[in-house]
């Protein structure tokens, strides 16, 4: 009668290992759902780093043609015959720090531009991070299911030996 026994712990050993190869195909299933989430949210803070990077080049270019609107009426009035010398002088001066608005204006915006790089790539970074985190969780969580299985499979093999031994010596002998 112990091959009766052996017979369930076959079953049971059997319905082990189904279980863990439906936990393997859980496992990936959600890797590649975190995948998919993943990509996404990569997507998501690019297309906000684009917009950001947009908004900043469209503010620095109305504020850059602004400046060079009046850098070109300063010239304008500087090149009309009827100006004097001394506000052709203070004209010059215009120029001047109009150019220098210009370039501080060109530098606030490249800084900003910087900041806001640094700042996106910050976050693509954790995503980046996140992802590789979770990846290396399932992995692990795999591996484990995948010893399991390897553990079960071994004493399903010795328990089917155990049973067919069971049997042939439980067979009774005509001789």
């Amino acid at each position: 009668m112990s091959w009766v026994t052996l017979s369930l712990r076959k079953k049971e050993l059997k319905r082990t290992h189904a279980d863990l190869v439906m936990r393997e195909l859980e496992i990936s299933r959600e890797e590649r759902q975190k995948s998919r989430e993943y990509q996404y949210e990569q997507t998501v803070v690019q297309n906000d780093q684009q917009q950001d990077q947009r908004d900043l080049r469209l503010s620095y270019n109305e504020q850059k043609n602004e400046i060079n609107e009046k850098i070109k009426s300063a010239r304008e009035e500087k090149s009309e015959s009827h100006t004097t010398d001394e506000r052709k002088k203070e004209i010059e001066e215009e120029i001047a720090q109009y150019q220098n608005e210009l370039n501080d204006a060109k530098e606030e915006y490249e800084s900003s531009l910087n900041d806001k790089k640094v700042y996106w790539e910050g976050e693509l970074q954790l995503i980046e991070e996140e992802a590789n985190d979770v990846e290396t969780m399932y992995e692990q969580e795999k591996t484990d299911v995948e010893t399991q299985m390897e553990v079960v499979a071994q004493e399903l093999q010795s328990v089917s030996d155990a049973v067919s031994n069971e049997i042939q010596q439980c067979t009774i002998k005509l001789s």
